[in-house]
C-alpha cells in the first residue's frame, strides 16, 4: 500500500457523477430522500439515534459523501441523550477529486452548511486513515484504499452498515464474501446493514456472515432494496493478546482527565479530550509550551521512507492531521499561526538523490504534494507554525495548575495526583505527557527513553529565505518575522538542564553554509538569540501512545516468551486510570494531533483513526515485548 492513489474519473450527466471506470451512477435525482429511504430507514435510524449514546455507522463507498451529509442532518435535528457521540467510518477506493466533490454538493442546497463542513477538512488522495472532527461530536473516518485490505486493517464496532458500492455487477469485488466476513468481523451486537441491491450474490454473502435478510420496499423505480440484522458481536480481538489493553475503562462524559505536561502532547490532549466531550485539566509547572514546543518556529514537513510499514504510515497520517488541526484553528480563532512556504528537503549525496527518486516513485504522497527538485524533494503544502500559539490554541480553556507533579496514585474512584505545595487533583484519568520527565513515575519507568538537547538560533533581523530548507539541521522563516536555524543534537542524562552556548551557535551556521552558503554568510553568533530545549525520544522514533501496561502483570504473563514458548497467552492489562503519551522526539507539532486522537478514542470507546497496526506500533508495551522476544534469541545461540 504506497500512499498516493488514484481519483475518481467521472462523466457528469445533468450535473450528476457517472464513474468512467464502473460506468455506474453515484446518486439519481437529487439522491437525498433515496439516501434516506434506503439508509436512513433501512436501519432505522431515526429511532437508534434518539437512544443512542455512542453511534458508529460503516459505509462501503464514501462517493459524494452524500450519506454522511444525510445522516450527519439527522442527528443534528435528534434529541439525544447528553454526550452522545456520532462515529462515521467510510471505505472508499477511488475517492473525488474536491473540485468534483464540491461540484456534485452542489445538488443538496439544503445540505450546503453540512456540506461546507466536510469539503473544508476533505483529504488528498492518499491512502490510509483520515480523522475529520466534523462536529464536536461527529467524527468521520475516511478509510482510502482497498475495500477488503482496508477492513482487515481496522478494529470497530459497527452499529449500521451502509453498503453503497457500486452496484454488484459493475464491482463484484466490493461485494465479495471475504469482504461480508470483515464486516461481520467489525460488527456490533444487533448490526444492521441496508443497500439498495437484492443480487443473489449480496444475499449469499450476507447469510453466510451471519446476517438475517429481508427484503423491502425499493426507492423509484427501484422496486426491493435489503435490510438485514447480525444477532451476535464480531470478533474484534487482536493477534497480538499483550496490545489487548484487556482491563481498560472507558471515561463517561464529562470525566475529568489529568494531563502532566503543557507541550504539544499536552496540549493536544487537551484538545481532544475537549471534542470527546471530557474535562481535561493541564499540570505544568512552566505552563504551556515552555520546553522544546516553545521554540520561536516548528517544521510541519512529513517524514517520508522509501518503504510502506506502519511507521511510514503513521507518519504520512499525522501530517495531514496535523494539517487539518492547525487549519481548523485558524478557522475557529481568525488567526494565522501557520505559513505555508513550502519545505525543500535537500539532497546532498547521490545515495540520498536515490533514495529520494525511490519515495517519489512509489508514490509514497499524491502527486501535488510532492516536487521532485534537482536539489531535493519539495514538500508544496508543508510550512512553519508558530509552537507557542500552536499550543496555546490547542489548550483552549483547559485549566492549568502550574505546580510540580510529586506522585500519581490509582484508587477505586480514579487517580490522585498529589503536589507538594497545594492540594491533591482528584481525576477519572491521568496521562503523563511531559517527555523524558514521564521516567519520575512508576508507569513509565521501563521505557527505553533517551534525553535529547538540542539548540536553535533565531536570527530576528535576518532575511529569511522564502521557503524553509531542511538538510538535517534547517533553516526556516519565522512566523513572527527573521530566521530559525537548527537543531544541534546532543544526549545528555536525566540530571541535565538545557544550556545554550554560543559554539552551538557557530555550529549551527557552519551546519547552514553546507546547504545555504550565502545565507549563512549573512550571519553571526553575536546576533544570534539562542535557545535550547530537552527532548524526549524512543528507540524506533516512534511516539508512546497508550494506556500504562501493568509492569508485574506483563513480567509474570509473558515471561515464556524469553524461551520462544507458544500458547494462548493471556490478554494485556494496563493500570487503572494512567496513560501514556512521550518520545515524540523532534516531530512532536507533526505526531502529537493524531496520537493524542488515538488515545482518546480508546478512553471513550471511540473508533479509532489508526490502523490496528499502528496503534500497535505506539503501544507503550511494545518495547517489553521486544526485549523478551530479543532475549529468546539470545538464550538460542
Amino acid at each position: 500500500m504506497t500512499g498516493g492513489i488514484d481519483t475518481a474519473k467521472l462523466d457528469w450527466e445533468a450535473n450528476a457523477p457517472r464513474s468512467i471506470f464502473f460506468g455506474d451512477i453515484y446518486f439519481s435525482g437529487d439522491g437525498v430522500e433515496e439516501s434516506r429511504h434506503v439508509f436512513i430507514g433501512g436501519n432505522d435510524l431515526v429511532r437508534r439515534f434518539a437512544a443512542a449514546r455512542r453511534f458508529t455507522i460503516g459505509e462501503l463507498g464514501f462517493g459524494t459523501g452524500l450519506n454522511i451529509l444525510v445522516a450527519w442532518d439527522l442527528w443534528r435535528r435528534t434529541e439525544k441523550p447528553n454526550g452522545a457521540r456520532l462515529d462515521f467510518l467510510s471505505f472508499e477506493k477511488f475517492p473525488l477529486a474536491g473540485t468534483d466533490l464540491a461540484r456534485a454538493h452542489g445538488n443538496w442546497p439544503a445540505l450546503s452548511g453540512l456540506s461546507a463542513a466536510l469539503i473544508r477538512q476533505y483529504p488528498p488522495a492518499a491512502t490510509g486513515i483520515h480523522r475529520l472532527q466534523l462536529d464536536r461530536d461527529v467524527t468521520l473516518t475516511l478509510a482510502f484504499g482497498d475495500a477488503i485490505d482496508m477492513l482487515q486493517r481496522m478494529e470497530a464496532g459497527v452499529d449500521a452498515w451502509f453498503l453503497d458500492g457500486f452496484a454488484p455487477a459493475k464491482n463484484p469485488e466490493m461485494w465479495s464474501p471475504d469482504v461480508f466476513a470483515e464486516i461481520a468481523r467489525l460488527s456490533a451486537p444487533g448490526a444492521t446493514a441496508a443497500t439498495f441491491t437484492v443480487a443473489g450474490a449480496v444475499r449469499r454473502a450476507l447469510g453466510a456472515a451471519g446476517f438475517e435478510i429481508e427484503k423491502r420496499s425499493g426507492y423509484g423505480r427501484k422496486r426491493e432494496m435489503l435490510t438485514a440484522r447480525r444477532k451476535q458481536a464480531g470478533s474484534t480481538s487482536k493477534p497480538a493478546p499483550w496490545f489487548a489493553n484487556e482491563n481498560l475503562t472507558t471515561l463517561p462524559p464529562g470525566a475529568p482527565v489529568a494531563i502532566i505536561g503543557g507541550g504539544v502532547a499536552g496540549a493536544s490532549l487537551a484538545h481532544e479530550l475537549w471534542n470527546a466531550g471530557l474535562a481535561p485539566i493541564i499540570i505544568d509547572p512552566d505552563g504551556i509550551a515552555a520546553g522544546a514546543s516553545g521554540n520561536p518556529a516548528g517544521l510541519i514537513m512529513p517524514r517520508i521512507d522509501a518503504g510502506d510499514d506502519a511507521a511510514a504510515r503513521f507518519s504520512r497520517a499525522a501530517y495531514f492531521h496535523a494539517l487539518r488541526t492547525i487549519a481548523a484553528l485558524e478557522a475557529q480563532s481568525g488567526e494565522r499561526i501557520f505559513n505555508p512556504c513550502g519545505v525543500l528537503l535537500h539532497a546532498s549525496s547521490a545515495d540520498e538523490r536515490e533514495r529520494q527518486a525511490k519515495i517519489v516513485a512509489a508514490r509514497q504522497l499524491p502527486e501535488d504534494w510532492i516536487e521532485a527538485r534537482a536539489d531535493g524533494l519539495f514538500f508544496p503544502q508543508a510550512g512553519v507554525v508558530d509552537p507557542v500559539r500552536y499550543c496555546q490554541l490547542l489548550a483552549g480553556d483547559a485549566p492549568l495548575i502550574a505546580h510540580k507533579t510529586l506522585s500519581v496514585s490509582t484508587a477505586a474512584d480514579g487517580v490522585l495526583v498529589t503536589f507538594q505545595d497545594r492540594g491533591p487533583v482528584r481525576a477519572d484519568a491521568v496521562i503523563l505527557a511531559n517527555g523524558a520527565d514521564t521516567l519520575r513515575f512508576a508507569a513509565a519507568r521501563t521505557l527505553p527513553l533517551t534525553r535529547v538537547m538540542g539548540q536553535i538560533d533565531f536570527f530576528p533581523e535576518a532575511a529569511p529565505p522564502a521557503i524553509a530548507h531542511v538538510f538535517g539541521p534547517y533553516a526556516a522563516p519565522a512566523p513572527a518575522g527573521g530566521l530559525v536555524i537548527g537543531a544541534t543534537y546532543e544526549p545528555v542524562g536525566q540530571a541535565v538542564a538545557p544550556y545554550t552556548t554560543i559554539a552551538a551557535s557557530a555550529e549551527n551556521i557552519r551546519a547552514v553554509s553546507s546547504a545555504l552558503e550565502d545565507l549563512a554568510a549573512t550571519l553571526s553568533s553575536d546576533a544570534a538569540r539562542p535557545r535550547a530545549s530537552i527532548r524526549c525520544q524512543t528507540p524506533d522514533r516512534l511516539p508512546v501512545a497508550g494506556p500504562a501496561p501493568d509492569w508485574n502483570f506483563f513480567g509474570d504473563a509473558y515471561d515464556d516468551l524469553r524461551f520462544g514458548v507458544k500458547r494462548d497467552y493471556p490478554r494485556g492489562c494496563v493500570v487503572p486510570g494512567v496513560h501514556l503519551l512521550t518520545g515524540l522526539g523532534s516531530r512532536g507539532l507533526v505526531t502529537a494531533p493524531l496520537a493524542a486522537a488515538a488515545m482518546v478514542a480508546e478512553m471513550t470507546g471511540a473508533l479509532s483513526p489508526l490502523e490496528r497496526e499502528i496503534a500497535e506500533a505506539l503501544h507503550p508495551a511494545r518495547f517489553f515485548i521486544r526485549d523478551l522476544r530479543r532475549a529468546k534469541r539470545i538464550l538460542s545461540k
